[in-house]
């Protein structure tokens, strides 16, 4: 399905979450491997859901790890795309070889220092995934002003209600849906990814 607005899928953790990725033409599948996160995946078993799965681009996202282990990964698994959350300075991102999303926890950043931090990392970075839990309504003007100046994934509060407004009045170039866990092995229902699907293309 065609929509001005992507959608990235994330964290996969089995083939159920891939394979209706790529069925819905969703842009990016996102396994981490951070191995302080709940969400972590073996890369093993990423290895084996990215070699069933076509169509939709291979995202690897990353916590503390170093420049070598983040490359050699993500090179390893053929990875499209690498997200990373650590502070290796901007003018290193290309050792990695990849194109590269800086993930920004916006909670814990004023408008000053995250409007500096866009700044430093945008000649290396190939777009920023902003992530936070606060309500975003006392920083509305700031996040439009920054999804009009960078390619901005929208990892921030929406849900089926108003997620059709966020995407109306700030326009990111890509939003973050949840995956969740299979129910058993091969078993999962996917009526609320459908539901927000569905908004979010205009269906």
């Amino acid at each position: 399905m065609e929509t001005a607005v992507k959608i990235k899928l994330s964290p996969i953790t089995n083939l159920s979450d891939a394979r209706f990725a790529a069925a819905e033409g969703i842009a990016y599948m996102g396994f981490c491997f951070d191995p302080s996160s709940v969400d972590f995946l073996l890369p093993i078993k990423a290895k084996e859901i990215i070699d069933w799965t076509t169509g939709s681009s291979t995202v690897g996202e990353f916590g503390e790890q170093d420049l070598q282990e983040i490359s050699e990964l993500s090179e390893l698994l053929q990875l499209d795309v690498v997200l990373m959350k650590n502070a290796i300075p901007a003018k290193d991102l290309s050792q990695i070889g990849k194109p590269i999303i800086k993930s920004l926890d916006i909670d814990s950043m004023d408008a000053v220092e995250l409007a500096n931090t866009l700044c430093a990392y945008a000649p290396f970075a190939d777009g920023f995934q902003l992530n936070g839990t606060a309500a975003i309504a006392d920083r509305s003007d700031e996040l439009k002003e920054i999804c009009l100046q960078y390619k901005i994934i929208w990892n921030l509060p929406y849900n089926l209600a108003n997620v059709a407004e966020v995407i109306t009045q700030f326009n990111p170039y890509a939003i973050c849906l949840l995956a969740g866990s299979e129910e058993k092995t091969g078993i999962k229902e996917y009526e609320e990814l459908y539901a927000l699907l569905d908004v979010i293309t205009g269906k």
